[in-house]
């Protein structure tokens, strides 16, 4: 009876530590600077024949706080339907050379809900969201399609 006793005692801190060590990061682990290039963001497009506002973002001191944010980044709770907006995604894409090695989904502009498994979540950052960085970058603000082409920006 003793060794059921500990044996049940000792599942149960099993399981709690278990509990505990479960992270709520965004990333598996994280982006080391030295495989990035570029930083494109791409904000969230409404008619895909005008386009879409982007910046590369290739200056080191700004492309250091973009690493930052998203290896700081914490995944709340899961957005209510209600609290979805409709339209394209905001997207953050993070290169080496030619190719992808991360790429972000956001439900609107602002990059404070994230998306991750068909789903969007809430997301706080350290200090300032992606969006907030994106705004501040000096990178040359240009118009790009679906396709990440840039585009000339179509007149009014």
């Amino acid at each position: 009876m003793r060794k059921d006793r500990i044996a049940i005692l000792l599942l149960g801190v099993l399981l709690v530590l278990v509990g505990c060590s479960a992270s709520n990061s965004l990333l598996d682990n994280p982006i080391d600077l030295d495989d990035i290039d570029q930083i494109q963001f791409v904000q969230a497009m409404g008619n895909p024949a005008w386009g879409a506002e982007s910046k590369i973002i290739t200056e080191h001191s700004e492309m250091i706080r973009l690493v930052d944010a998203f290896n700081g980044t914490v995944v709340g709770d899961e957005v209510h339907q209600d609290n979805v907006d409709l339209g394209f995604p905001a997207t953050i894409l993070f290169f080496s050379g030619e190719s992808v090695v991360h790429q972000f989904s956001f439900n609107g502009n602002d990059t404070k809900r994230v998306g991750l498994n068909s789903s969007f979540y809430y997301v706080e950052y350290p200090d300032l969201t992606p969006f907030e960085l994106y705004l501040e970058s000096s990178a040359e603000v240009i118009v790009v399609d679906e396709n990440l082409i840039e585009v000339e920006r179509p007149s009014e």
